[in-house]
């Protein structure tokens, strides 16, 4: 008989009563998670969703309006860089342009501040060169390019009785996770299972607590690095579609967001190059400036593996200041000021790639459980004098809100 207050282990495992249950939702469930989430500082930071009864968690998403466009102005003809941009997330068309200019759309030529007017956009047909007619604006005189540079898009001049044209519609993205399943056997001989060793007091309960340790850390590792399962190096592949399917980590998640629209100011290889705080910083102005990342909400932090968080231990190192009494020896580094006025809270965390780091929006990130299946326990029938579990669970995510902007990696850094 159990004594009264202390929890009869094997009931958790060997018994299906609403007792055993409310136990097992008690110290087992929401211990994984409370422990997940106390032992590393990047799932701490997750939010833990509702459960789902879908195979596949499926989002809409619509690329946002640009607020600068890419091309060069001859005489009074601005011509549209169509090669290297992309517009609402892809390929530059005359569709496209006509969603980002209009009669009326006044732009400014970021060097110099000139301002023109687009006058004309009957230019604008397939196939390129893409051309409209422009004048100037303002107090600006018009002067030729040498090749394509950035406009920003400042605004759209109409008046009373100007006619209703070219309405505008945003193209919807979708966005897709799948679950995953995280599994694990043990198997104890009888003689093992009763025999009492010094400080194991219940030698099953250690050793499961063995394997959920070990799964915790595997978990921790997928939320952060595994890759979703594909057919053919591409397609993603769902749980329905696959017997082994894995969810999408939060850094697989920039190479998903590349293949749609590649920028390298925030997707950079440092080809070994030691990081530096310019490196950072231009990450973050980046995310910022080209991907409209809103950086005055959410919880930013930019994680990195240890190695890389050795570096930022060095930034600035010449202009701190000791004193004599000091008894500590070296520096915490857990907050980056960013040049553009930005504060980031720095994560060194073992899970991450080595040579990686990663400025992540966790507000928008989360991952969950299937429903009806957080930790499922099943014995094994034998044989023998020996008893065998197969623990398991399974789990969804990341799902990453608006990826394009809420996520900026730095890699191939030094790995020692």
């Amino acid at each position: 008989m159990a004594t009264l207050g202390v929890i009869d282990f094997m009931k958790l495992w060997t018994q299906s009563d609403q007792e055993a249950e409310r136990k097992m939702v008690k110290h087992l469930e929401a211990g994984l998670d409370r422990v997940i989430q106390t032992e590393d500082d990047t799932l701490r930071r997750l939010t833990v969703g509702g459960a789902i009864s879908n195979p596949v968690v499926r989002w809409m998403e619509e690329w946002g309006y640009p607020t600068k466009i890419t091309g060069s102005l001859s005489t009074a003809t601005f011509t549209v860089e169509d090669s290297t941009q992309k517009l609402f997330g892809q390929a530059v068309n005359a569709e496209r342009i006509k969603g980002a200019l209009r009669v009326g759309t006044i732009l400014q030529r970021k060097s110099d501040g000139m301002q023109v007017r687009v006058s004309s956009i009957s230019g604008i047909a397939d196939p390129s060169p893409y051309t409209c007619t422009v004048a100037a604006h303002g107090f600006s005189s018009l002067s030729d390019d040498a090749g394509p540079v950035d406009y920003d898009i400042l605004a759209e001049l109409w008046y009373d009785y100007r006619d209703a044209e070219q309405p505008r519609a945003l193209d919807r993205l979708f966005w897709d996770v799948g679950t995953q399943t995280h599994a694990e056997t043990f198997e104890i001989p009888k003689m093992r299972k009763n025999t009492k060793y010094e400080l194991v007091a219940d030698e099953v309960e250690h050793q499961i607590d063995a394997l959920l340790y070990k799964l915790r850390l595997q978990l921790a590792k997928a939320v952060l690095r595994i890759e979703p399962t594909t057919s053919d190096g591409s397609t993603v592949v769902w749980s329905d579609g696959s017997q082994e399917s894995s969810m999408c980590g939060i850094l697989p998640w920039i190479t998903r967001t590349q293949a749609r629209v590649a920028n390298l100011n925030v997707y950079r290889n440092k080809a070994g190059v030691e990081l530096y705080k310019s490196d950072l910083d231009a990450l973050i102005k980046a995310m910022w400036l080209e991907q409209n990342a809103n950086l005055n909400t959410g919880k930013w932090a930019i994680v990195m593996d240890p190695t890389t968080h050795s570096y930022c231990q060095d930034f600035d190192m010449i202009y701190r200041r000791t004193t004599k009494d000091e008894k500590s020896v070296g520096f915490k580094v857990n907050t980056f000021e960013a040049k553009i006025g930005k504060s980031f809270d720095v994560i060194a965390d073992r899970n991450m790639r080595d040579g990686t780091l990663a400025v992540v929006n966790f507000a928008e990130a989360k991952y969950g459980y299937y429903n009806q299946d957080k930790l499922d326990r099943k014995e094994l029938k034998t044989a023998g004098r020996y008893q065998q579990w197969l623990i398991s669970f399974v789990t969804y995510g990341v799902v990453l809100r608006n990826p394009h902007c809420n996520l900026g990696v730095i890699y191939g850094l030094p790995t020692s």
